[in-house]
């Protein structure tokens, strides 16, 4: 369904694909270059599957039966193709050009990058029996677990884990009792990550077991992408690494030590999960640490309280940790290659790294191979240690995160990663957490005596603990605000002279929960900018990038402004506020303005930048998936903030119909209300379709809104249930919680005309003739869809037809006949002839007395119809009288015709 002359030139221009056969090559990291020329949210989908990289419409199960499927093809068309290339070899009548192609065949059907194919000049007719018995030992098949088992058996049930949050790596890293149970009725889901190819490089065994611990524990999203501060720390200052591709010039300054470690890693996601919050229940365990808890805190004297919450928060954390990761949850393995060199003098730092560099490349080739074709070096990779050694100097390695134990080849060991799930790991928990305090609320309500004590218990002893702050469930007072914030920047004064993004983040957090505690940014002005210790940190933390520029600059340049811009020109002294807010804005790359977004253009226009700084960096030269990823992981940020500043405006302006178009958009595209942020990292499709639905939505709301009220929330209405930025529609269940989250967020504030539909449909939901009736609202045409509208219009319509204007004399006569000739120029003349047809000129205009109703009242003694026109009143109104539904038919009949 793509459309081909789009489409045809972006493949051959941005990857060279000129035939069909040539798509089957193309990996992840591909993919991702074409994501950002995506024009629609459906062509992400089709892109994905024209690539076989994901198929939305498969169940687990039958993707797991297609890897299958696809493993053992691969398998045979190699074998296939082995046994031609000997036959080819023995006959000795073929040429090498023909030979070459057959070799090419053979390393594309064992999936063996590119770049390890052996050169033009080596051919592989040596070690053709050293492929065979490699083909022969991937012939094993594994067996499965159900999902509940994998959650469970995965890195020791690292899923079901918590993470201490601290600023402490170690706290971070450290293994943790199970803290959740396995949510009821759990599934696994396909990847939502490709496979990757990294390279990293580390100048100390510690840096280097450091970021594999992180990888263990944390997973691939925070352990490469942790600067960009979702959980308020930055994991690369204590792990202490670099990517390949990082500058030079840090690395002077480290010459002394004696210790290079360059290593490559296959990271191979097959399965993924997301726990939702009311999926999320403690553990047994969990659960009665916390009721013993409860109970102790409510035997102990009001004084001993601080010390004892501190102590048994303290404990609790400590086994159980603080948060639960709510995903994305990757599954699946990493192989790892490792070459590290040691004991060298400094100023053979360079050639221990080439070495080390070549050594590496060569190991990779040979374990992708199970053969030594490849390998620049002389490796032997048969032996059955994981280690081989290179000059006496160089260590080389393999390990693995998952996947069969005790193997070196790569193939072998994926072969065994797909067939057996039993041997997954958890290989990446996402960033998205859930403090303990939240599942309690949510979901244990009737497991304590006082949910809300134990949960706020919870949340002060994790602030003593920590100085974290988690915010306020309840609002105080101005003066409580400042009294924080004169203690906040008391703290301050103590900081070391450093860039550090997190205490640039620290300031953030604090700086928006001032913002929720006094619903303006008056403290932040007068106290906090105010103060001449913090604009010393802030200005230091300027001269420090300009001196030895880190390389994320760009990044702490955007914290900067976030925390200083527009805020800054209100503070009466501030001396260097001009020199900083310039270095801030002379930005060489394209990152979005300040999240303190006050009007729905400004969203967009930074939504914009945001898409634009991902495009860039995904075409930069040499860029890496992870770099690609580390841009996404920072745009979700920025549109996390900038959304949340949006909907605080919003709410002070009390502009809840724009309020909620907003929440209608990014809440489609995954951002969740309670925790403000985006529940999965933004690529250019899914900022492409929010500033789209934005824009368009907001232009055809105002439009509506100006030529009618119930047009424009017609329109909103329709748009909650429809927009999507999936390829399917949404299901009855999504449309109805929709509708009643839109019904909380407008807070009864519909117009008459829209709460008379929504009562309408409130019996019964035919979400078809909803959005039917709400297109028409939107066309204006308000009769196509109300029935009490249609019988007010009716009554309307009456009145105008019967309406008169009655003589002043009118009160003072007396009621006869005559009084319907008195003024003959204001009734209809066709109505006065009927009247006097029916013999009613003498009952109108006057009310009907109790002579009347017993002449009605004779006519019901008779058990027969009218037979003439005088008759039919008196029997139309006795059956109006009795409610008779018959009277709508009532005829008159003459016997005689």
């Amino acid at each position: 369904g793509l459309d081909d002359e789009y489409w045809l030139p972006k493949l051959s221009e941005i990857l060279g694909v000129k035939s069909r056969e040539a798509l089957k090559h193309l990996q992840y990291e591909d993919y991702l270059k074409l994501e950002c020329k995506v024009r629609y949210p459906w062509e992400k989908n089709a892109l994905q599957k024209l690539l076989e990289l994901k198929d939305n419409k498969a169940t687990f199960e039958e993707l797991q039966k297609k890897r299958l499927e696809v493993t053992k093809q691969r398998q045979e068309a190699a074998k296939l193709i082995l046994k031609e290339l000997k036959e080819m070899h023995n006959s000795r009548s073929h040429s090498r050009d023909a030979m070459r192609q057959k070799e090419e065949a053979l390393w594309q059907a064992m999936e063996i990058p590119r770049e390890y194919w052996a050169p033009p000049e080596q051919s592989v007719v040596g070690v053709l029996d050293s492929i065979q018995k490699q083909l022969e030992r991937q012939g094993a098949t594994g067996t499965t677990v159900s999902d509940t088992e994998v959650l469970r058996r995965a890195s020791g049930g690292l899923a079901l884990q918590g993470v201490y949050r601290t600023s402490s790596l170690a706290d971070v890293l450290a293994k943790r009792d199970q803290l959740i149970r396995v949510p009821d009725r759990f599934q696994l889901a396909g990847p939502e990550q490709g496979s990757l190819l990294e390279r990293k490089e580390f100048s100390s065994s510690a840096a280097e077991a450091a970021f594999t611990k992180s990888m263990e524990q944390l997973g691939f999203s925070i352990s490469v992408s942790a600067k960009a501060g979702f959980w308020g720390f930055n994991v690369e200052t204590g792990v202490d690494y670099r990517s390949s591709s990082q500058s030079e010039d840090t690395r002077q300054s480290r010459s002394e030590q004696s210790y290079i470690c360059t290593t490559k890693y296959q990271y191979i996601p097959l399965a993924s999960c997301y726990f939702q919050k009311h999926q999320l229940c403690l553990s047994e365990a969990a659960l009665r640490e916390l009721q013993d808890l409860e109970h102790l805190l409510s035997i102990t004297q009001e004084a001993d309280k601080p010390d004892v919450l501190k102590s048994r928060c303290a404990s609790f954390f400590r086994r159980f940790g603080s948060h639960v990761n709510q995903g994305p949850l990757h599954f699946g393995g990493i192989f790892w290659w490792k070459a590290s060199a040691e004991g060298f003098r400094a100023e053979q730092r360079e050639e221990m790294k080439r070495q080390a560099s070549e050594a590496l490349e060569g190991y990779v080739g040979a374990s992708y191979s199970g053969f030594g074709v490849s390998a620049g070096v002389n490796v032997d990779v048969s032996r059955s240690s994981s280690r081989a050694s290179v000059q006496g100097r160089d260590q080389l390695y393999v390990t693995n995160t998952g996947g069969p134990s005790g193997t070196d080849c790569l193939p072998q060991w994926k072969l065994g990663l797909v067939t057996n799930n039993a041997t997954w790991c958890v290989i990446d928990r996402g960033f998205q957490l859930i403090p303990v305090w939240d599942i309690i609320l949510f979901n244990h309500s009737g497991d304590f005596k006082s949910v809300y004590q134990v949960s706020s218990s919870l949340r002060a002893g994790y602030e003593a603990l920590t100085n974290h702050s988690v915010g306020t469930m309840f609002g105080e007072e101005l003066v409580s605000a400042v009294e924080e914030a004169r203690e906040f920047v008391e703290c301050v004064k103590g900081w070391e002279v450093a860039v550090d993004e997190k205490k640039l983040l620290t300031l953030i957090d604090f700086k928006q929960n001032l913002k929720e505690k006094t619903k303006n940014h008056s403290v932040w002005i007068n106290v906090c900018l105010s103060d001449k210790a913090l604009q010393e940190f802030l200005v230091n933390t300027m001269l420090f990038c300009k001196q030895s520029p880190p390389e994320n600059t760009t990044y702490i340049k955007s914290l900067l402004r976030c925390l200083l811009d527009p805020h800054v020109y209100s503070v009466k002294d501030f001396s260097r506020s001009s020199e900083i807010m310039q270095w801030i804005f002379h930005n060489e790359h394209t990152l979005p303005k300040t999240p303190n977004i006050s009007e729905l253009e400004d969203l967009t226009e930074t939504l914009l930048q945001m898409k634009e700084h991902i495009q860039e960096v995904t075409y930069a030269l040499e860029t890496s998936a992870s770099a690609i990823h580390d841009a996404k992981i920072k745009a979700t940020l920025m549109a996390s903030l900038a959304v949340y500043s949006l909907l605080q405006f919003l709410q002070e302006r009390a502009q809840k119909d724009i309020e909620l178009l907003v929440l209608l958009v990014t809440t489609s595209t995954g951002y969740q209300v309670e925790s403000s942020t985006f529940q999965c990292l933004l690529g250019y499709p899914e900022i492409n379709f929010m500033i789209n639905e934005m824009q368009m939505g907001n232009k055809e709301y105002l439009s509506l809104k100006e030529q009618d009220v119930y047009r424009a929330q017609a329109f909103l209405l329709l748009t909650g249930l429809t927009v999507t930025p999936e390829s399917k529609v949404m299901s009855p269940e999504q449309k109805n919680e929709r509708l009643v989250f839109m019904e909380d967020q407008m807070n009864n504030l519909w117009c008459a005309e829209i709460k008379t539909l929504l009562k309408k449909h409130s019996a019964c939901k035919d979400w078809e003739k909803l959005e039917s009736d709400l297109q028409s609202f939107i066309s204006g045409h308000l009769e196509d869809t109300c029935d009490d509208l249609k019988k007010r219009r009716i009554i309307e319509d009456m009145e105008d037809t019967f309406q008169r204007t009655e003589p002043s004399s009118l009160s003072g006569s007396k009621p006869d006949g005559s009084k319907s000739e008195a003024n003959p120029a204001i009734a209809n003349q066709e109505f006065l002839h009927l009247l006097k047809r029916l013999g009613l000129e003498s009952h109108y205009p006057r009310k009907m007395g109790t002579e009347d109703f017993h002449i009605i009242y004779e006519t019901s003694l008779h058990d027969s119809q009218p037979s003439k026109d005088n008759e039919l009143p008196f029997y139309f109104l006795q059956k109006l009288l009795t409610v008779d539904y018959r009277v709508r038919y009532l005829t008159c009949k003459d016997e005689s015709n």
